[in-house]
C-alpha cells in the first residue's frame, strides 16, 4: 500500500450501502484508500454522481441543508507539541530507533505548522464548502436563478458560534454569491441558534460522560490491537519507555489521531507508514465503535443520541413548510458540527447512518463514520413542484442519494405530505 496524503484529490468512494461497496469488504474501504480510517477526521471526498431524474414535470423550487464545518486542525490543545517533546527527550536521551529517528523529523515538522491552530479551520477546509457550494448551485440552478419579479433570490444562513463553523459558512456562501451575485444572503451566527444547531439534554450530558457505552468501548480497547510492536518500532530503550510513557496503548491512539488529521492540514507529510495495516484497521474499528456508541443510534443508547436533533428536525420542517407555501427564502442554510450530523441522520432514518447493532463486533457492517460525518458531511433536502403543485423531495446525504423509510413509488423522491407526516411524528417533543 502506497501511504500519502494529497489534499487536492477528490475521488475517492463515500457512501454505497453497508456490508460491501463494489465488492470491497469493509476493511478493505477502510485500507483503500487508508484515509478511510481517519473516520470523522477524513477529509470531505466527492466522487461524481450520476443522480435520478426527477419525475416529468417537476422542477427544483428550494433546499433545505445542513452541513458539518470543514477540515480542521485537530481541537486538542498542545497535542502537536506533546509529540514534538516526546520525541525531542527521546532523541537527546538515544531512546529512538533509526526509524523512531526519522519519524521525529516528521513529528518536527508538524509541529512546525500545525501547533497553535487548536480547532482551526484549514485551507482544505474552506476549500470543501466553495466545492459543496458551487456544485449545489450546478445542480440546481432553479432554485437560485430570478424568476418572474423576483430579482434576488433570498437565503437564510446561519451557523453556531464557533469560528471554524462561522468560516465554513462564510466560505459556502460566498461560493453561491460568485454562482450568482444577485442572491440575497442573509448570514446570522450565534447561541441564538444553539437551540438546535448544538442542543444537548441533561440525559444525553450523561450518558455521554458516564453512560453504559463505556464499559463495551473500554472491553474493546484493552483487546482489539495491542502498541508493543508500534512502540518497539520507534524506541529502542524498553525501560526509558516504562519511565516516560505511561500509556503504550493511549500513546499509540494519540499517535493515530495526529496521524488522521494530516489529510486535513496544509502539509504534505504522512504517518500513515508507523502503523501496519492490520494495526490501522484496528483503531479505525475502534474510533468507529466510539462515535457509534456515543452519538449514533446504538442498541445501548438507543434514541437517546438521536433524540437531541429534534430541535433541528423541526426548524427543518418548520422552514420547509414555509417555503411550500411560498415562502421568500429559497434555500435555509444550516452550519455545525459531526455531533449534530451523526443524530441528524440517525432520526431522520437515512440509508445507511440508522443501522441498530448490539454486538459491538459487528457495528462496522451497519454504521462506518467515514460515510456519514467526514469534514464537511452535509445533508440536504431538495424540493421538487410541478404544475399542479405537488411537491416531492429527494435527500442526500453527502451529495450521495439516499433513502428513507417512506412509502411511495416514486423514490429516491418522496411525496412532501408523507415525509412531513413522517418527520413530525418523529420529531415530537
Amino acid at each position: 500500500m502506497k501511504f500519502s496524503i494529497r489534499n487536492s484529490w477528490l475521488a475517492v468512494l463515500l457512501f454505497a450501502g453497508t456490508a460491501a461497496v463494489h465488492g470491497q469488504t469493509i476493511r478493505e474501504q477502510v485500507l483503500d484508500p487508508v484515509e478511510h480510517s481517519a473516520g470523522s477526521s477524513m477529509s470531505y471526498r466527492f466522487e461524481p454522481q450520476t443522480y435520478t431524474p426527477a419525475p416529468e414535470g417537476y422542477e427544483p423550487f428550494y433546499i433545505s441543508h445542513f452541513g458539518r464545518h470543514g477540515s480542521r486542525y485537530h481541537t486538542t490543545e498542545n497535542i502537536y507539541r506533546k509529540f514534538y517533546d516526546i520525541f525531542a527527550a527521546a532523541a537527546a536521551n538515544n531512546a529512538l530507533t533509526p526509524f523512531g529517528m526519522e519519524v521525529k523529523q516528521r513529528v518536527d515538522t508538524i509541529f512546525a505548522v500545525c501547533d497553535g491552530h487548536a480547532g482551526v479551520l484549514t485551507p482544505a477546509g474552506e476549500r470543501e464548502h466553495r466545492e459543496i457550494a458551487a456544485r449545489m448551485y450546478r445542480n440546481y440552478p432553479e432554485v437560485f436563478q430570478p424568476k418572474g419579479k423576483r430579482r434576488k433570490m433570498q437565503v437564510f444562513s446561519r451557523s453556531t458560534s464557533v469560528g471554524r463553523v462561522i468560516q465554513s459558512m462564510r466560505s459556502f456562501d460566498g461560493a453561491l454569491k460568485m454562482c450568482e451575485p444577485e442572491l440575497d444572503i442573509r448570514e446570522e451566527s450565534g447561541g441564538a441558534y444553539n437551540g438546535y444547531l448544538n442542543h444537548y439534554t441533561k440525559a444525553y450530558k450523561d450518558y455521554y460522560k458516564d453512560g453504559e457505552w463505556r464499559a463495551v468501548y473500554d472491553a474493546k480497547r484493552g483487546s482489539w490491537f495491542s502498541p508493543d510492536r508500534f512502540v518497539e518500532s520507534l524506541f529502542c530503550d524498553a525501560d526509558y519507555v516504562k519511565r516516560h510513557i505511561s500509556s503504550r496503548r493511549s500513546f499509540m491512539m494519540e499517535f493515530f489521531a495526529v496521524a488522521s488529521i494530516l489529510q486535513d492540514c496544509p502539509l504534505d507529510v504522512s504517518l500513515y507508514d508507523v502503523f501496519t495495516d492490520d494495526e490501522i484497521f484496528a483503531l479505525w474499528r475502534l474510533q468507529n465503535l466510539s462515535q457509534y456508541l456515543r452519538k449514533g443510534p446504538s442498541a445501548i443508547a438507543g434514541e437517546l443520541a438521536a433524540s437531541i436533533a429534534k430541535p433541528l428536525l423541526r426548524d427543518m420542517l418548520a422552514c420547509a413548510e414555509e417555503a411550500v407555501a411560498g415562502g421568500s427564502v429559497v434555500a435555509d442554510l444550516r452550519f455545525g458540527h459531526g455531533e449534530g450530523l451523526m443524530p441528524l441522520a440517525a432520526l431522520m432514518r437515512l440509508e445507511g447512518a440508522c443501522g441498530v447493532e448490539s454486538d459491538p463486533e459487528k457495528v462496522e457492517n451497519v454504521w462506518n463514520d467515514f460515510r456519514i460525518t467526514p469534514m464537511a458531511g452535509n445533508i440536504q433536502l431538495i424540493f421538487y413542484r410541478n404544475a399542479k403543485g405537488r411537491v416531492l423531495v429527494k435527500f442526500l446525504l453527502n451529495e450521495r442519494e439516499v433513502t428513507v423509510p417512506v412509502a411511495g413509488d416514486t423514490a429516491p423522491y418522496y411525496d412532501w405530505k408523507a415525509v412531513r407526516k413522517y418527520y413530525y411524528r418523529i420529531a415530537k417533543e
